[in-house]
């Protein structure tokens, strides 16, 4: 019996070969940006769980749901950033950590994803993530500055106190921030103020694949930014 030589694969080989004797389906999305959690706790502050800023104002916002084509990565990002009123060309999206996720007793709830349903069965609660956050930020504002927050207004991570010209940026802030709790019921925005959501923003990207990817995400934000105004 003839046998063959010694058999050599590389890692890409190998899940390539596995993905065919298996029947497995492997779509592979390029993101910007993208990362798991716990990537930027070393050189950023994690204001909320969702969400991480760091010195230079970049703003890590987690997602929980996977990227499969239908633009959620880049949509659920776009709502969080909506809320937060940071500056969406300083962001930085990235994948929650699963293990962090059950260290954490399912801190970012359900992470399954179906076809559109990563956006709307999480919408809700991913917008008020980014609005406790502004809230928050705010806050830390007001107390530094002994100022009351509604004298306060804050544009792309960037707070003012007009009566006295003073500004800083979230960047500068988060550390104060996270020392605060989190409020349970944040002021959503009202649709019709929404600067960003179905706006084409996130069509920025550079490669192609990640501006078709960010395209749905256009196109699926502008739906919800429809429904929830109508």
């Amino acid at each position: 019996m003839k046998t063959s030589g010694p058999f050599h694969t590389d890692r890409r080989g190998f899940l390539i070969g596995s993905a065919a004797a298996t029947g497995a389906l492997v779509i592979g999305v390029p993101l910007l940006h993208a990362g798991t959690a716990g990537a930027a706790d070393a050189s950023g502050v994690e204001v909320t769980h969702w969400i991480v800023i760091q010195p230079d104002d970049t703003v890590v916002i987690r997602i929980a749901r996977s990227e499969l084509g239908q633009g959620s990565f880049t949509g659920l990002a776009m709502l969080v950033a909506e809320e937060l009123e940071c500056d969406w060309s300083k962001v930085a999206p990235e994948y929650a950590d699963v293990n962090e996720h059950v260290r954490r007793n399912r801190i970012w709830g359900n992470m399954s994803t179906g076809g559109s349903r990563g956006i709307r069965d999480s919408h809700e609660y991913v917008r008020k993530a980014g609005a406790a956050a502004r809230e928050m930020l705010l806050t830390a504002a007001a107390r530094t500055w002994d100022v009351p927050v509604a004298e306060l207004s804050v544009a792309k991570g960037v707070v003012t106190h007009a009566k006295t010209g003073r500004s800083t940026t979230y960047g500068r802030l988060a550390p104060i921030a996270t020392t605060l709790e989190a409020p349970k019921e944040p002021k959503l925005k009202d649709p019709k103020d929404w600067t960003l959501v179905g706006t084409s923003a996130c069509c920025t990207h550079r490669s192609r694949s990640a501006r078709s990817t960010a395209a749905s995400a256009c196109a699926t934000t502008t739906r919800w930014r429809r429904a929830c105004a109508g």
